[in-house]
């Protein structure tokens, strides 16, 4: 495998210095980077601004240039750029994976990888989603921040840093993108000084694209496609030499259709035609509703809604061949509201710098879409979300001259969420058709429940390096952190069914909290001047949480990882080849497993401590200046996760084994990790053409190959995607004085089909998500 993956790295290589290297006629006088040194970018992954050469920690910094020549612009694209992230995404949830931390609860849970906007953090998993533009960069943390950022970094973080208002000059831009699917994007920025010590800067994004997935019944009602703006204000003021303020307020608005519930691609049934039960490894049923496949054998559920065992062919529930072609009557919607207000203080005192964070944030999101994946008006499934959050953090951190560099803080943060699922059906039906003998009109199901959920954490931190010479430093680091939860869960109200009505109370004031301390211990060496090297032991947790009661507990313990690390990063070769590699160990416990239980129809989740997970990688950073026109590139990452004990519910009937007396069960102690592919490698290359008063074009190429992974806790015959290559192109003019640009560019050229989750639905249904198929276009910018 690994002659493999080198064969392939060097005909890249190869062929991309063939091609961009030939160029070098046309660009002899060029000068575009005479010195071949590459830029070395500062970080705030430690709470001070430091280069990242410097900081002893697995940390990719992608700048706002990098983001725009490789085409991201949101997390799900991310993971091209970041060694060893993998872009999950179910329906309208992100779901990353690092380091063997994997995303397995969504709703009313604390997310495994925290994700911040300029250090603030954001609870819900759909926040993930909001698009990047008028950056300064973005930090991928990689493995437990459990000490300096603390909030939910089980696995790691990310961190997105807007550009911040400049003073002492006024400059905006603006950029269309068209491309295809109907594809329009409009953005731009505009940065102001109102005077000496005041700047403002504002920036807008507006986007709208037709569906990835082609409703062949309904044309309006397509999934994943885009509709939303983005608006951020900010005001920066030097209130003197000493203090200075930044203001910041957002608002993200999203009217799109969505990406469905938890996966829009049915598959069909796990069917073994056997014994007519379904199973984990059986072949899948092509089908829905009712169908004669397996005669009298086959069970008779289909999408949660059978209630009849009648044959026959039903081909309005026909599965599509097609991931990207659906058919369903329903309209689906994703309705997202999004309005933050952050400001920043930061006062340099006589020996100390002082930085306060202070956040607002409210979020709402409610999606609903077809619950039975046919033409038939019959069921509606979604969620409802309310999340109101508060946090403020007080850092303080020593500027003295001292061998002992230190910083302190406390983190206070509070968010009170309503989470609801929501399902809903227009009348009775027989095998998923409706019954036209009963009334049909839309009701909500009398089951539902919305858990009303108060957190509040509050936490104490402190990290200090000690210089033992002037090459080698001691690194100690703690942090104190109680999450304390109080919840209330109301049903919905059985005497109004035609609206959500959550007026029946059924848990009344439950409450628990965790306390837990996360430390860090380390060493780091300084072999040269640009040489370092570094080794770390850290640990994580994730505070437990309430959820309906579903299995007779209504709440689930906490979650842990003590991480190892050996880390080496390097500047070589006249500081034109950086060379950076981290050599990891985590062991997780008490992680969570999702449990289903059929209720009314269809599929309720809940969570439950399953077991552990081992993970272990190499992950490699690799970006040389070949020549003044000439980079290349490589991001590597391999992964080796594996379950340890851990037993969790069979989703299916079949295919489990009794362990304590409890029938139907799975050890899953061996299998891989999902989203864990053995290796995980980008290649990236690009060449300058220096076309004098003509400006300049830039070609660049990236391919990710990427190892076969499961999608999946559990281990279904239908939940492995393939090993793969994904190319990405593009080809970028840029006048003379930088004022214009044109950018063409495809991505995912060979419109590879890639998985990024399968789950089981109601009626033992298997769907899945798969990543975006080929896009294509151009865009065009403008600064002045």
């Amino acid at each position: 495998m690994a002659a493999h993956i080198l064969r392939k790295t060097l005909i890249f290589a190869a062929v991309n210095t063939a091609i961009l290297g030939s160029a070098s006629v046309y660009s002899q006088e060029a000068k575009l980077n005479p010195n071949k040194e590459l830029e070395v970018i500062s970080v705030t992954s430690t709470k001070r601004v430091k280069s990242i050469q410097s900081v002893p920690l697995a940390v990719t910094a992608v700048s706002a240039k990098d983001l725009l020549e490789n085409g991201v612009t949101d997390i799900l694209n991310l993971d091209s750029l970041a060694p060893g992230l993998k872009s999950g995404v179910s329906g309208s949830d992100a779901r990353p994976a690092m380091r063997g931390a994997r995303t397995e609860q969504v709703e009313a849970n604390d997310v495994a990888i925290a994700f911040y906007s300029n250090g603030v953090y954001r609870p819900r998993h759909g926040q993930a989603l909001a698009g990047f533009v008028d950056l300064e960069r973005v930090e991928v943390l990689r493995g437990p921040q459990g000490t300096l950022f603390g909030r939910n970094s089980f696995g790691g973080a990310i961190d997105v840093i807007a550009k911040k208002p400049e003073l002492d000059i006024t400059e905006g831009g603006m950029a269309t993108t068209f491309g295809n699917y109907g594809h329009l994007r409009g953005e731009g920025f505009f940065n102001a000084a109102l005077t000496d010590d005041t700047a403002v800067r504002f920036t807008g994004v507006r986007e709208i694209r037709d569906p990835y997935v082609e409703n062949t019944f309904n044309e309006d009602a397509g999934l994943k496609d885009a509709d939303m703006y983005f608006l951020r204000g900010q005001v920066f003021t030097e209130i003197n030499d000493d203090i200075n303020l930044n203001v910041k307020v957002e608002t993200w608005q999203d009217e799109s259709n969505g990406g469905g519930a938890f996966g829009y691609h049915i598959l069909g049934v796990p069917i073994n035609p056997a014994t007519g039960k379904t199973s984990l490894s059986a072949p899948l049923t092509e089908r829905i509703g009712r169908d004669d496949v397996c005669g009298s054998n086959c069970g008779r559920f289909g999408a949660g809604l059978d209630n009849v065992a009648t044959p026959g062919l039903d081909t309005a529930q026909a599965v599509s061949s097609d991931p990207f072609t659906q058919q369903f009557d329903y309209n689906p919607s994703r309705d997202v509201s999004d309005v933050s207000i952050s400001a920043e203080l930061n006062w340099s005192l006589e020996s100390v710098d002082l930085k306060v964070i202070a956040a607002s944030m409210d979020y709402e999101e409610t999606r609903l879409t077809d619950g039975d994946f046919s033409t038939y008006a019959t069921t509606v499934d979604g969620n409802a979300i309310e999340s109101k959050t508060n946090s403020l953090e007080v850092q303080v951190s020593s500027t003295y001259e001292s061998d002992f560099e230190w910083v302190a803080g406390i983190y206070l943060f509070s968010e009170d969420l309503d989470n609801a699922f929501l399902n809903g059906s227009y009348g009775a039906v027989v095998d998923n058709v409706p019954d036209t003998t009963q009334p049909q009109e839309f009701q909500y199901a009398s089951w539902l429940n919305q858990i009303q959920l108060e957190t509040r954490s509050a936490a104490a931190y402190f990290q200090g390096n000690y210089a033992f010479s002037d090459d080698t430093r001691g690194i100690a680091g703690i942090r104190y952190t109680n999450d304390s939860r109080e919840w209330d869960i109301y049903g919905q109200n059985p005497d109004n069914l035609s609206t959500l009505d959550f007026s029946v109370l059924e848990v009344d004031n439950a409450d628990d909290d965790w306390s837990k301390v996360t430390w860090k211990l380390g060493l780091e060496h300084d072999l040269t001047n640009s040489q370092l090297l570094y080794a770390t032991v850290s640990t994580g947790f994730l505070a437990g949480n309430a959820q309906g009661a579903f299995n007779g507990e209504n709440s689930y313990d906490e979650q842990t990882v003590t991480a190892y690390e050996v880390g080496f990063k390097s500047m070589l070769l006249d500081n034109s080849l950086r060379l950076n590699a981290s050599l990891y160990y985590n062991q997780y416990e008490d992680l969570l497993s999702t449990r289903f239980q059929n209720v009314g129809g269809t599929a309720v989740s809940f969570f439950g401590n399953a077991g552990e997970i081992d993970a272990t990688g190499l992950e490699l950073e690799i970006d040389w200046q070949v020549s003044d026109a000439l980079r290349l590139g490589a991001r590597a990452a391999f992964t080796d996760s594996t379950y340890g004990d851990f037993v969790t519910p069979n989703v299916f009937e079949e295919g489990g084994e009794t362990i304590n007396g409890v029938d139907n069960l799975l050890q899953l102690d061996g299998n891989d990790v999902q989203l864990s592919p053995k290796y995980n490698i980008t290649l990236l290359a690009s060449y300058e053409f220096d076309l004098g008063d003509n400006g300049r074009v830039v070609p660049a190429t990236s391919i990710q190959l990427s190892d076969s992974y499961t999608t999946n806790d559990l281990p279904f015959s239908f939940g492995t995607q393939e090993s793969y290559q994904k190319y990405d192109a593009s080809l970028a003019w840029y006048s003379a004085n930088n004022e214009w640009s044109v950018r063409a560019y495809v991505q995912n050229a060979g419109d590879e089909l890639i998985l990024l989750r399968t789950v089981r639905f109601g009626g033992n249904v298997a769907a899945a998500d798969y990543a975006n198929p080929r896009t294509y276009g151009v865009r065009v910018g403008y600064n002045f």
